[in-house]
């Protein structure tokens, strides 16, 4: 199922005032975005991981909430392609990916994993929610042996607390050449807020959450 699809599911449940009381949410829920600025953090302190958790906008969009983050940018990576774009991704063999950019100062890896883990489905190798097929699978990308090791842990501590009725399966694989996507999909929960809100709406994501996370 395509995003396209959702964004028509999304809309015939969520109709008429409901409309007005979204784009008045998720006005609220831009608001409290606060991602660090450059500006506050030494270069040094810098680091960044690719995260694959299904569509780009809502793994974007969550991953900025996380307190330490500064700069989070949708993408694709994974695939054998070059210069992937929106059209041609899945040809390629790349998902859809984030590039989370934290002050490692602030918050660390682990933590990154941990939060990023309890924002997706960590348990569908098929895809994400109502989204099929590789390109909006899992996976988390480490870039050397301690972030893998990190990775792998991470999994493993989620796993341990028994909260999801299947077993975990998200990759972990080592790094490849991040390619940013298209300007429009960049901060697309901020520069359409209510088709944002459909669609997360009609792909199940939101339901997931509440019910494993209550978030």
């Amino acid at each position: 199922m395509n995003k396209n699809i959702i964004l028509i599911i999304g809309t015939l449940l969520i109709i008429g005032t409901v409309i007005t009381l979204l784009s008045k949410n998720a006005k609220q829920e831009v608001s409290v975005v606060e991602v660090q600025s450059k500006t506050e953090v030494n270069e040094e302190d810098i680091r960044t991981v690719i995260l694959a958790g299904g569509c780009f906008w809502c793994v974007e969009a969550d991953m900025q909430k996380l307190a330490g983050v500064v700069d989070v940018v949708s993408g694709y990576s994974g695939g054998q392609s070059e210069s992937p774009t929106y059209q041609n991704y899945t040809a390629g063999g790349h998902r859809e990916v984030v590039e989370v950019e934290y002050d490692s100062s602030v918050v660390d890896l682990g933590t990154v994993i941990e939060y990023f883990l309890k924002h997706i489905d960590p348990t569908d190798s098929a895809g994400s929610f109502g989204d099929r097929g590789v390109e909006y699978s899992p996976a988390i990308y480490y870039a050397d042996e301690t972030e893998k090791e990190i990775a792998e842990n991470s999994i493993q501590d989620i796993e341990k607390l028994g909260v999801y009725d299947k077993p975990l399966s998200i990759p972990v694989l080592q790094r490849e050449k991040f390619w940013p996507a298209e300007e429009y999909h960049q901060d697309y929960s901020v520069k359409n807020p209510v088709r944002y809100k459909f669609y997360r709406t009609g792909s199940g994501r939101d339901v997931f959450l509440e019910k494993y996370w209550g978030i």
